[in-house]
Formats: C-alpha cells, structure tokens, sequence
C-alpha cells in the first residue's frame, strides 16, 4: 500500500505540472515538484531531505524519478508517503470515462514510471486547455474531490501538512495546484 500512496502522490505532483502547463520528461522528472522534499513537509519536518530519510531522499533529490530501477531505494520514502494517504474501498479498477474521472483514474493505477507521469501530466494539460489560474486551481480542486469521492483516496496530512508545503512549494502555480489537489484530499 505505501508503494501505491507514493505512486497516487507522484500521480498528484504531474497532474499538478500538467495543470501548470508543464511537461514531465521521459525518465519521471516532474518539473518544480520535488517529492524528496515535498514528502517531508507534509509530514510537518522542515529542513528538506538533509536528516530525514537519509539516502532515500538524496537520491530522489538527485534524480526525480520514480521508475523501478529506482523503486528499491524508495522504500523509506514509500512509507512515509504510506502514512499520509487512507485508502477507501472505493473501486479502482473500473474503467473511466474521461475528463476529471479519467485523469483521477490515471493517478490511481500510475506505476511511478516516467511515461506513466508524463501521460497524466499531458491528460492535465490537455483537461485544463489554455484556461487561467482560476480555470486551473478549480480543476485541481475537482481532481481532489474526485480521487476522494469515486475512488476512496483521502489524505491524512491535514492542514498542518499543507502548511508545512509551503516550506517547499512557494507560491508558484505549480505548488498552488498541488496544495489545490491535496485540499481536495482532506
């Protein structure tokens, strides 16, 4: 299960990039979304990954990516992600009709791999079109709701995790719409 709430949480930060315009790259790269130090906020550490998770998060740090070759040395980090999300009973399986449902179900059964990140960032580019910033954040906050609602994903950070994002995160449009998403979570 923690493997699965990494990769839902993965899903989230190229959805995110996707909403924001940008692309995630072949190896998993996701663009100003940095999980090594994303995941430690949300659990309320500051401080990034110096400390926390030791050689898990510095080598997340250092390469971004998620794909299996990888996936042993995210055991640490998979964990951590496995405390911040409960998992309902609700159906993932089903087939998805698109739009917001179809993007959520992409999230649910992503691999971590680059190509699967890229394909949500690009599902998310393509569902946002060229709307603004409100367009955006009013997708990202649907996408949320929807993971919680159709597919049972909720997220056990809280509002003290979100404040901790901000650490991390800023306030660029990319970290707005994370935020966006997770709140959706709560």
């Amino acid at each position: 299960m923690a493997l699965s709430a990494l990769n839902v949480l993965s899903g989230v930060a190229a959805a995110a990039a996707g909403l924001a315009g940008e692309k995630v790259s072949k190896d998993g790269k996701i663009p100003g979304l940095d999980l090594a130090a994303i995941v430690p906020a949300l659990l309320g550490k500051s401080g990034g990954a110096a400390g926390v998770l030791g050689g898990a998060l510095a080598s997340v740090a250092k390469t971004g990516t998620l794909n299996s070759s990888k996936l042993g040395d995210l055991a640490g980090l998979a964990g951590l992600a496995g405390s911040l999300f409960s998992f309902g009973k609700a159906e993932t399986t089903k087939k998805a009709s698109g739009g917001i449902e179809g993007l959520a179900q992409a999230i649910v059964g992503n691999s971590g791999s680059g190509a699967a990140l890229g394909s949500i960032a690009s599902l998310a580019s393509t569902l946002v079109g060229s709307g603004g910033k409100k367009e955006q954040t009013s997708v990202a906050s649907e996408l949320g709701k929807t993971l919680s609602s159709k597919f049972g994903i909720s997220f056990d950070g809280g509002s003290t995790a979100l404040k901790a994002l901000d650490k991390v995160t800023g306030n660029d449009t990319k970290g707005d719409l994370f935020k966006a998403i997770l709140k959706g979570l709560s």
